[in-house]
């Protein structure tokens, strides 16, 4: 008889008996069997207790396991709704032929029926439900709505959790009982809640402060605090604070505590009255460094760094930025520091270093519609001299020229805060219409602050030579074709974002001001400003981008013209999609060239889907605005192009390849109907 005659028969028998049971493969001796299944699939109750029984199967039968599989098996079941289940075991056949034998009696399942929920009013009727059945629909991935078995140790912490909700609201009284009515198969549920009053914080009485810092954090803690819910967790909370705040001012050794002075209702509400108690003990004062680790990074770069910590009530929080600065450097892998007391009394600071690799050649190349293959390579060194200044230079080759850069950077000038970069470029490259070489010099001031040191301020400035030749562009549109220019600006940066390499949530705004006048040197002068914002919103695993540019140029003094390398130009990947590069905005009637202009717009949407099946991959649909227009007097929201379309982005090490097709919904005559750009980067 063939096999798929034989399954079917044994199937038949199975269901004769009166259960069901698992044919054990062809050749295999199943060592536990399950008979008496009703209503529940075998593959389902091997399941549940497919620990024991791995654990059988490799060490072998015996009375004990034969209990623990009837004991595990009896619970599961009991927990899909089936109370009345029991499960009897028994060993049948002796040595290496014993097997165990499961005899199920499922009984009635009782399934949830009606919940009806009374006395409340600051917690919805669904929200009760919700937290009332969320451990049997969290354990058997039930979505609301859909039919649940009744498991009363469940819906006993289904009770705990809304009397711990209640809690968190601030209903520290709150009293919530319990029925259930059976009818045939169903639990019918009774919620009965006495809410209680609210209750909320009131005064705070503190301890004397030994230092003017933690007065500091009294009247935050009471702005914080007082008049908002109360909870079992708000003294804990308040202590923990006052706490942190005396280790900062190097109290580390301060014991506090905060507890319940006195309650007294007023206008419907409790108000909860705190006493904070202080032991606040000696300040520990650091007196000496010791820093190993360091084999490149000279000892006099720490002293100066960790020696404003010395002398002084120590201060964590001062050490962490510390060393958050020198990790920020790139010269260091790790930077540890601990507080070890000596046996005189005294206390070391003791700094761990691993030093990181401070010399990084890089080779890199890449493509995109504008430039064409790209190919360089990059040098740096992060501990020039063991000083961890820093000295960063490129070579870069494309499809449309060369150029060359070298910058040195010193993150603290002159012992500072503040961090000096000056460097030379040269620029040889083929544009639109024209080509050009230019060559200088650059420079900027900046310091960081904020939180996490995400914020920044520069003054910055450009010194060049510019030389555009072999134009194709009538010269009326060029403006000045060779000259000096130097200008000199400020620029501000507020950032949250999450991630500044691939932000999902936060914001980032900047904006810039400069001045190129004779004053400086300049043979061409003129104002420019330039702003951006940025906003990233998660939506589960999906990413919503949000951005906004724009810039002008105008010119002053005895300019009349800005010269067409500085103006602005737009389309491309990093502008409105719909269009190829520099190739929006008006044009040169004779050679048809793009020849920018002197104010823009651009914004920009993108709604990145992550592919689940393929790790790293993402599809954004997209829509980009934006104008460019030639005279700033004409500044305004008026001429604007537009994009819609759909990208394929992969991750890769150095930035996400995209792969884009934006299609232009306004299409005028000469324009495209849209445009493929490949690329790496984001677009805004």
């Amino acid at each position: 008889m063939g096999i798929k005659k034989i399954l079917p028969l044994l199937f038949s028998l199975a269901l004769a008996a009166g259960g069901f049971f698992v044919p054990s493969p062809l050749g295999a001796r199943e060592l536990v069997k399950i008979t008496g299944l009703q209503s529940i699939r075998p593959e389902h109750a091997r399941e549940w207790i497919s620990s024991p029984l791995e654990l059988t199967e490799s060490s072998g039968v015996s009375m004990a396991r034969a209990d623990d599989l009837a004991f595990f098996l009896e619970n599961a079941i009991r927990e899909q709704g089936y109370k009345g289940a029991s499960v009897d075991w028994k060993v049948e056949g002796t040595g290496s032929d014993a097997s165990i034998l499961l005899t199920v009696s499922e009984g009635d399942s009782m399934m949830v029926g009606d919940i009806s929920v009374a006395g409340n009013s600051a917690l919805e009727t669904p929200a009760v439900i919700e937290l009332l059945t969320s451990t049997t629909r969290s354990r058997l991935e039930k979505k609301p709505g859909e039919a649940i078995p009744f498991v009363a140790r469940d819906i006993q912490q289904g009770k705990t959790k809304v009397v711990s909700f209640y809690k968190l609201l601030g209903f520290r009284h709150v009293e919530v009982e319990l029925s259930t009515a059976f009818s045939s198969n169903r639990a019918n549920l009774t919620v009965s809640v006495t809410e209680g009053i609210r209750s909320e914080v009131g005064e705070i009485v503190f301890p004397d402060p030994p230092i003017p810092a933690i007065v500091r954090e009294y009247t935050k803690t009471r702005s914080e605090f007082v008049g908002k819910t109360f909870t079992a967790a708000v003294p804990a909370t308040i202590a923990s604070r006052i706490r942190a705040a005396a280790v900062d001012a190097g109290y580390f050794y301060a014991e506090v505590t905060a507890e319940e002075s006195a309650a007294e209702t007023i206008d419907g509400r409790e108000r909860v009255n705190l006493s904070v108690d202080a032991t606040w003990g000696d300040p520990v004062t650091v007196s000496g460094l010791r820093v190993h680790g360091n084999e490149k990074v000279n000892t006099s770069f720490f002293d100066r760094h960790f020696g404003k910590l010395l002398d002084g009530p120590y201060s964590p929080e001062e050490t962490n930025k510390t060393v958050e600065e020198l990790l920020q450097s790139g010269a260091f892998e790790t930077v540890r520091t601990d507080v070890l007391e000596q046996d005189d009394g005294s206390y070391l600071l003791d700094v761990a270093i691993e030093e990181g690799d401070s010399r990084k050649l890089g080779i890199y190349g890449g493509f995109t519609n504008y430039e064409g293959a790209i190919a360089g390579f990059e040098f740096r060194n992060l501990n020039l001299l063991g000083s961890v200044r820093r000295i960063d230079s490129a070579i870069e080759f494309s499809m449309r020229g060369a150029r060359g850069e070298i910058d040195y950077i010193d993150p603290w000038f002159l012992g500072s805060g503040y961090q000096m970069r000056a460097g030379l470029f040269a620029i040889n490259r083929a544009e639109e219409g024209y080509e050009k070489f230019k060559t200088g010099g650059r420079y900027e001031m900046s310091k960081r602050f904020g939180r996490q040191m995400q914020d920044s301020i520069a003054l910055f400035g450009e010194a060049a030579y510019t030389d555009v030749h072999d134009a194709d562009i009538d010269p009326i549109y060029l403006g000045d074709r060779e000259y000096l220019s130097h200008h000199l600006g400020i620029s501000l940066t507020h950032d949250r974002r999450d991630d500044p390499r691939k932000p999902r949530k936060g914001y980032i705004a900047q904006t810039s001001i400069s001045a190129a006048s004779s004053a400086l040197g300049s043979e061409v002068e003129f104002l420019k400003a330039t702003g951006r914002l940025g906003y990233y919103l998660p939506v589960g695993r999906n990413t919503l981008r949000l951005g906004a540019k724009t810039g002008m140029i105008s010119p002053t003094g005895d300019t009349g013209a800005i010269p067409i390398d500085l103006r602005f130009f737009a389309g491309g990947a990093q502008s409105v999609r719909s269009f190829q590069e520099h190739s929006l905005g008006f044009r040169d009637p004779l050679s048809g060239e793009p020849i920018g202009g002197n104010f823009y717009t651009l914004f920009n949407f993108e709604y990145e889907m992550p592919v689940k099946q393929l790790e790293g991959l993402s599809f954004v649909p997209f829509a980009d605005a934006g104008n460019l227009i030639i005279d700033d007097a004409d500044a305004g929201l008026t001429d604007m192009r537009y994009a819609v379309g759909l990208g394929l982005r992969y991750q890769t090490p150095i930035g996400p390849l995209r792969l884009e097709y934006g299609y232009n919904p306004d299409q005028r005559p000469g324009e495209p109907q849209g445009t493929f750009h490949i690329g790496f980067g984001f677009s805004y």
